[in-house]
């Protein structure tokens, strides 16, 4: 199998199995007790210079966001503003977590936000995806 055939496999496995986590981040939060949740971590922010309201309403979207991402990217479908919207939505969630010092949940926020910079940064690979036939229409 040559090089480049590869690299496709590799960004295509890579990518569905990024959106398939981030669909089940947003899913399993909605068919959950998602107040429960919000609840017990609008808790964790309350040594946080952020505003609770502000909060609450980032954690009632967040799990919607994901689901939709994540169901973008298991598709392919607009790939790289999924991938640019998930590296942002990283960005967001370092953000608050560094405003509680929660060092483990930013290194992890990190790791994250490397995946979807490695898949844009890697964007020409893609070619098992629903943006191939979008293209092939226009």
């Amino acid at each position: 199998m040559n090089q480049e055939k590869s690299l496709r496999m590799a960004y295509a496995l890579f990518r569905i199995t990024l959106g398939v986590n981030m669909f089940f981040h947003g899913f399993m939060r909605i068919i959950g007790d998602t107040g429960a949740w919000v609840e017990g971590l609008v808790a964790t922010f309350s040594d946080s210079f952020l505003p609770e309201m502000w909060i609450r309403i980032f954690l009632y979207v967040l799990p919607w966001y994901e689901l939709v991402l994540g169901t973008l990217l298991t598709l392919g479908l607009f790939t790289w503003w999924s991938c640019v919207g998930g590296a942002l939505m990283m960005l967001v969630l370092l953000f608050g977590n560094t405003t509680r010092q929660d060092w483990g949940t930013a290194g992890n926020n990190m790791h994250y936000t490397l995946y979807f910079c490695l898949l844009i940064a890697a964007h020409a690979w893609d070619s098992f995806c629903l943006d191939n036939r979008r293209a092939a229409r226009s």
